[in-house]
C-alpha cells in the first residue's frame, strides 16, 4: 500500500512538472510572438514617418529648401530605409511566420532599394543634361514602392491571422509606403513637374509658364499620334520642336525620349537653351545605339515642365515607329 501511495505521489508531481515545463514554453512562445508584433509595429511606425517626409517634401517643398539641402535630405532618407531594412532583417521571428518574414523582407528590400536608386538620380534629374532620363529612372524606382506595398500587405495579413491563432490579442499595422495617387508617382512627367521648381538653374518667376510639344521628326519624316511610321534609311537623329505658350522667356528646356519595344530600351535628353515668349526651339537628340529594324516600336518623347506650369498635358507625345 505504501509502495503504491508513493508511487502516484511520483506520478502526480511528474504530471505537474510537465505541466509546469510545458506552461513556461507556452508563456515563452507568447512573449515570443508578442515581442515579434511589438517590434515590427515600431518599425512600420518608422517607415510611416518616412514615407510622409519623403513624399511630402516632393508634394509640398518648404520655401528655404534649396536644391543642395533637397539632396541632403534624400540622401537621409535612404540611410534610414537601410537602417529599417536591416531590423526588419534582424527580427527574431516565430518558426510559424517564417513565409511572412520572407515577404517582410523582400518588402523592406525594395522600399531601401527604391530610395537608393531614387538619391543616386536626384543630382541629374535636377541639373541640366540628362535630367529627362534621370526622371524616367526614378518613375522606375517608383514601381519599387508599389510591389512592396503589396507584399507586406500579404505578410502582415498571415502574421495578423497567426498571432490570432495563438490567441493574442493584437496586430501589426498596415503600411503603404507609396500614397495615393499612385499613378502620380509612377508618371514621369508628374514626377517631373514636382522636381524642377527645386533646380538652381531654373528658378520660378512670375506671371504664365507653360510649354507645348508641337511635332517629332526622325530622318526628316514628322511622326504622328496617331499613325503608325515608318523610318527609311540611316535615320539617328530625333528632333522635337517645341513652343513657349507662356508670357516669359524659358530656358534650359530638357527633351528627352524612350524606345520600347526591342530587346533593350533606348532613351536620349536634349536640351533648348533658350525660347522667347510665343516662339519655338528645336532639340536635336541622338538614337543611340541603332534601333533594331523591322519592328513595331513605341517612341515616347518628353518636354520637361519649366519652373510654375501649371498644365502639363501637351508635354508628351507616343508614336508608333518601325525602322526599316
Amino acid at each position: 500500500m505504501r509502495r503504491a501511495i508513493g508511487l502516484g505521489v511520483l506520478v502526480v508531481v511528474l504530471i505537474l512538472i510537465v505541466l509546469g515545463i510545458k506552461g513556461c514554453l507556452n508563456a515563452r512562445k507568447h512573449r515570443n510572438f508578442e515581442n515579434y508584433a511589438n517590434n515590427l509595429t515600431a518599425i512600420v511606425t518608422q517607415t510611416q514617418q518616412l514615407s510622409k517626409s519623403f513624399f511630402g517634401r516632393l508634394t509640398n517643398p518648404p520655401s528655404n529648401l534649396t536644391p543642395l539641402s533637397f539632396r541632403a535630405e534624400v540622401d537621409t532618407d535612404r540611410g534610414t530605409a537601410e537602417s529599417l531594412d536591416a531590423r526588419v532583417h534582424d527580427l527574431s521571428t516565430p518558426s510559424e511566420l517564417s513565409g511572412a518574414q520572407d515577404e517582410l523582407n523582400t518588402s523592406y528590400d525594395l522600399r531601401s532599394d527604391g530610395l537608393n536608386g531614387i538619391a543616386a538620380e536626384i543630382p541629374t534629374a535636377l541639373g541640366k543634361s540628362g535630367a529627362g532620363a534621370a526622371v524616367n529612372k526614378i518613375a522606375g524606382y517608383m514601381r519599387y514602392f508599389l510591389a512592396s506595398d503589396v507584399l507586406y500587405g500579404r505578410a502582415a495579413s498571415e502574421i495578423n491571422q497567426e498571432l490570432s491563432d495563438q490567441g493574442i490579442d493584437q496586430k501589426v499595422p498596415a503600411s503603404t509606403f507609396l500614397p495615393e495617387p499612385v499613378t502620380d508617382w509612377l508618371d514621369p512627367l508628374k514626377i517631373s513637374s514636382k522636381l524642377v521648381g527645386l533646380s538652381s538653374s531654373k528658378a520660378a518667376t512670375s506671371g504664365v509658364h507653360g510649354l507645348a510639344l508641337l511635332q517629332s521628326t526622325i530622318g526628316g519624316v514628322q511622326l504622328s499620334p496617331d499613325t503608325a511610321t515608318t523610318i527609311s534609311g540611316n535615320a539617328s537623329t530625333l528632333e522635337v520642336s517645341v513652343q513657349n505658350q507662356g508670357d516669359s522667356t524659358e530656358r534650359d528646356i530638357s527633351v528627352s525620349f524612350e524606345l520600347t519595344g526591342g530587346t533593350q530600351t533606348i532613351s536620349g535628353d536634349g536640351t533648348v537653351s533658350s525660347i522667347v515668349a510665343g516662339g519655338t526651339g528645336t532639340a536635336k537628340i541622338p538614337i543611340q545605339p541603332t534601333p533594331p529594324s523591322g519592328q513595331d516600336l513605341t517612341l515616347q518623347v518628353t518636354v520637361q515642365p519649366v519652373p510654375g506650369e501649371q498644365v502639363a498635358t501637351n508635354n508628351r507625345a507616343t508614336y508608333q515607329v518601325s525602322f526599316g
